[in-house]
């Protein structure tokens, strides 16, 4: 498949046109952690990958829609840092969201020693709980 001669890199978009990017995202990768969380062929670490990637997301999409730069890293502490400092509340556990850094893209390829299993349930309301707030805190942004 062809990439469309139409499309356009995120560095070109608006903050307001690449937060709504990264917010959509962020659901997909929400959707499919709920679709994984049952499966228990699916292994942890594909859960927390979605459950990281959908909260980076998520908080990328916050700091585009408050026009503020940010690199692309995984590093959720360092993300949520920038948020704070926007004087964007971030309402959650911080170290409960910071440890699923761990399952972040360079982690994928080795294996997660000593790991203790993925509370499944815990996970995926907690990235509930995130995308409702990251919804709210972004409608506020754009005046919705």
């Amino acid at each position: 498949m062809k990439r469309s001669e139409t499309a356009v890199s995120s560095q070109e978009l608006e903050p307001n046109e690449l937060a709504a990017l990264l917010a959509r995202k962020a659901n997909e990768d929400a959707v499919a952690l709920r679709e994984f969380e049952a499966n228990k062929e699916i292994a942890d670490s594909i859960l927390g990958f979605h459950a990281q990637q959908a909260i980076e997301k998520w908080l990328k999409a916050i700091l585009a829609g408050n026009a503020i730069d940010f690199e692309y890293t995984h590093d959720l502490r360092h993300l949520i840092d920038l948020v704070e400092k926007a004087a964007v509340e971030f309402p959650f556990r911080i170290p409960t969201v910071v440890l699923l850094t761990e399952y972040a893209v360079p982690l994928r390829y080795d294996e997660l020693l000593d790991a203790e299993p993925l509370d499944r349930e815990a996970t995926v309301t907690l990235v509930n709980e995130v995308g409702v707030w990251a919804e709210q805190t972004l409608a506020k942004v754009s005046g919705g």
